[in-house]
C-alpha cells in the first residue's frame, strides 16, 4: 500500500492569452475561462491574471494552477476552450510535485 506522503501528485499550469482582437481580458472572456475551469476542476484551482508576452508584444494573460492526485487527460477539454476563446494555442505545463498542507 502506498503511503499518502509517497503518492505522486501533479501541478498543472494552463496559460491562456487574451482576446486576439483587443489583447485584453474583458469580463465576458474571463467568465468563459472560469466556467471552463469550474467544470473541469470542481475541487478547486487558482486563477492568476497578469501580463504575458507573445512575440515580444504584451497582452493580458491568465494562468490557471491546479494541484491534483492524478495526471488528467485534458486534451479534449482544452480543445473546447481553445475554440471557445478563438485561441491559436493554450500552453499546458505538467509537473510531478511533492506538496503538503500546513
Amino acid at each position: 500500500m502506498i503511503e499518502e506522503k509517497d503518492k505522486t501528485r501533479y501541478r498543472i499550469e494552463i496559460y491562456v492569452g487574451s482576446d486576439n482582437d483587443s489583447e485584453r481580458i474583458n469580463t465576458v472572456y474571463l467568465e468563459k475561462v472560469k466556467k471552463w475551469a469550474n467544470s473541469t476542476f470542481p475541487e478547486g484551482y487558482t486563477l492568476v491574471r497578469g501580463e504575458g508576452y507573445f512575440n515580444g508584444n504584451p497582452e493580458d494573460s491568465i494562468v490557471l494552477q491546479v494541484l491534483l492526485d492524478y495526471d488528467p487527460n485534458l486534451k479534449r477539454q482544452l480543445e473546447k476552450l481553445k475554440k471557445e476563446l478563438r485561441q491559436d494555442s493554450i500552453l499546458v505545463v505538467r509537473s510531478r510535485v511533492v506538496y503538503e498542507m500546513v
